[in-house]
């Protein structure tokens, strides 16, 4: 007999828990389900069962044990007779031996997808508790505590919050967190994204989004004749409570963008009524750890498999690496690289397998590379976003100094202004 478990090479993926409760024994159905690849626990009442306390995915019991079948069973229980029998409530009568074989296949299946199923149930509802409390925004480090703080303080009250922070760094989760700990927190929250808002899909969005919350993602990428819609919008909104509450995200540097002209002024400072900073990776590098476990955590929930760990070595690297692409790059990494494990302990090898860009950068490393760009040919693989070059050289300038600004804009060859203006937009460590 196959079962419909078996993946297309033949391996079973998932494995059902069946329980048995015969005073008789069944060993023929137990030989039937274990050769399907599943696995069995017997026991002879219902006594036994539920003293075992033990998870299963499906229970079969016999026919003589049905008046006693307890009412609080979570799983699905099927009644195993030698005659005819018919459908009673919470189980299922079989005819014969040979109906309960052939009709085990399906069984099986339906009860590994109806665990499968309650688990990312379980997964989610954990998550929604935990954007609720801000426990999902992993980490205990000066910075995120004063994070959890900004956000605690955004909820309980109705300002139109400005939330700022580098890509991947968990900004939207950011915004979640303000709504879910609000008392609008009942209604379901309305996220639009800004690059793809004209000025009357943000209209309709407005309107939709009466009595709760609106985010609107990547505020700076808003055209101009919707941010025409928004500032009217937050000018002649009352303080009724069917308002809608605004969250605005960006991860530009918005007074900037008000220099050019691509963003409205007066449009700015409403926006930055009560304004929150999400911090980069690197300025909480305590937490990378942490953020790391929640991700293998998450992941063993999802997929059903056991938890791996990180070797000590696979730590270290974990804290040495740059991870421009913050906690979006960091889940992408850690991910992967349980992939590449097949289920054993995560190492250095597997974490050092994603993409360009999140190898530790040393500085003799970044001075090789340049040299060795230099001498042979340039290819795009060495060419990296402008802002991340920037943001370097700043920083080696400031370590170089020992943060003093003055010093540090000298030898950039820029003024003093212009270099405070940058440690604040990327925001810089003064060493």
């Amino acid at each position: 007999m196959t079962t419909a478990l078996h993946g297309k090479n033949g391996s079973v993926t998932a494995k059902a828990r069946v329980a048995l409760v015969s005073r008789s024994g069944s060993t023929h159905l137990a030989a039937v389900i274990m050769r399907s690849g599943h696995e069995v626990w017997e026991c002879g009442d219902w006594m036994g069962f539920a003293k075992a306390n033990t998870p299963v995915d499906l229970v079969l019991y016999d026919e003589d044990l049905s008046n006693d079948l307890p009412s609080n069973l979570s799983v699905p229980a099927l009644m195993v007779s030698e005659r005819p029998s018919g459908v009673a409530a919470g189980h299922v009568g079989l005819a014969s031996a040979a109906a309960i074989e052939s009709a085990l296949e399906p069984l099986l299946a339906l009860a590994v997808e109806l665990s499968q199923s309650a688990s990312r149930c379980r997964e989610l509802e954990r998550l929604f508790e935990g954007v609720r409390s801000g426990d999902v925004l992993v980490g205990n480090s000066p910075v995120m505590r004063r994070l959890q703080s900004s956000l605690r303080r955004a909820a309980d009250c109705d300002a139109t919050v400005l939330i700022e922070g580098p890509r991947g760094s968990g900004k939207s989760l950011a915004a979640r967190a303000v709504h879910c700990k609000s008392r609008r927190s009942d209604r379901p929250i309305v996220v639009v994204s800004c690059g793809e808002t004209q000025a009357e899909a943000l209209s309709q969005a407005i309107e939709a989004s009466r009595s709760t919350t609106l985010v609107l993602e990547d505020i700076d990428r808003l055209p101009v004749q919707a941010q025409a819609v928004l500032v009217r919008h937050l000018k002649e909104r009352t303080a009724a409570g069917s308002a809608p509450r605004l969250v605005a995200t960006t991860s530009a540097h918005l007074p900037e963008l008000v220099a050019k002209g691509s963003f409205r002024e007066d449009l700015y400072y409403r926006l930055h009524a009560l304004p929150i900073v999400v911090p980069s990776l690197r300025e909480r590098v305590s937490d990378i750890g942490p953020i790391a476990d929640s991700i293998l955590e998450a992941s063993s929930l999802q997929t059903g498999r056991p938890r791996p760990d990180f070797t000590p070595a696979a730590r270290q690297l974990l804290e040495s690496m740059q991870w421009p692409g913050n906690v979006a790059q960091l889940e992408m990494a850690v991910r992967r690289a349980m992939v590449l494990a097949g289920g054993g302990a995560i190492d250095r090898d597997h974490l050092l397998a994603p993409p360009a860009g999140t190898q530790p950068q040393s500085a003799a490393a970044t001075s090789t590379t340049r040299a060795d760009a230099s001498a042979g040919e340039l290819t795009e693989d060495l060419i990296r976003p402008f802002e991340e070059e920037e943001q370097l050289l700043l920083s080696r300038a400031l370590r170089a100094t020992k943060g003093n600004v003055r010093r540090a804009a000298q030898l950039l060859g820029i003024g003093r202004a212009t270099l405070y203006r940058k440690i604040q937009q990327y925001r810089l460590r003064l060493q």
